[in-house]
């Protein structure tokens, strides 16, 4: 098994290959070595990584969370030293290379209420068709709502960072630290995994045009 040294220099190359500027691989490497600091002497499976990692992502100043969240997520596969998934996911575009920065704040309800003092109204086409389908498709009233309000939070959290998956999954990360329940986090991942092909498929005007 590799030593978690090598894994570290592993994932800090991996990302640098991929297009991380140096000042992003220096905070990852500073933010993951105090992890591993705080995961010394665990056995390295998956329960351990889980257990502490939650432990020093609680313990993280706000503005750390996302990046010790996204961090920690990218990892797993090194901790276990799994070279074979780390290819697989390597290939599917799954490591990020910048830190974007989003608001953290204590709740959800914070959240929203910032979003309406920035009187955020730059919602995507796709948040309207994928509600416009779950009415066409019977849905109760009350679950679209629930779903509308977390997916206006998202596009939020989204819209000023760079169209791409990767900052839908880092906006996703940031709203889960939101979340006041384990329950309300999983619902949240069936959520973001349904719309996510909305979302990629049918952007802003503006999106589309900087795409093109």
């Amino acid at each position: 098994m590799a030593a978690l040294a090598d894994a570290l220099t592993a994932y800090l190359h991996l990302i640098e290959k991929l297009g991380a500027p140096p000042d992003v691989v220096q905070a990852r490497r500073e933010l993951l070595q105090r992890m591993l600091d705080e995961l010394s002497g665990r056995r390295r499976d998956a329960d351990n990584y889980h257990a502490g990692v939650d432990g020093f992502v609680a313990a993280c100043p706000a503005e750390e969370k996302l990046l010790a969240v996204t961090c920690a997520r990218e990892f797993f596969y090194f901790w276990l030293d799994d070279m074979k998934k780390v290819m697989e996911i390597t290939s599917g575009a799954s490591f990020t290379v910048q830190n974007l920065a989003m608001p953290m704040l204590t709740s959800l309800d914070e959240l929203q209420q910032l979003m309406l003092r920035m009187k955020f109204r730059d919602f995507p086409p796709s948040l309207d068709l994928y509600l416009g389908k779950l009415f066409e498709d019977g849905m109760a009233e009350e679950e679209i709502v629930r779903r509308k309000t977390l997916l206006r939070v998202l596009s939020f959290l989204l819209d000023p960072h760079p169209f791409h998956a990767n900052s839908y999954r880092m906006a996703v990360d940031a709203l889960l630290l939101h979340l006041a329940t384990p329950e309300e986090g999983e619902y949240l991942r069936r959520l973001v995994r349904e719309y996510f092909p909305h979302w990629r498929s049918f952007p802003a005007a503006h999106r589309r045009v900087a795409g093109s």
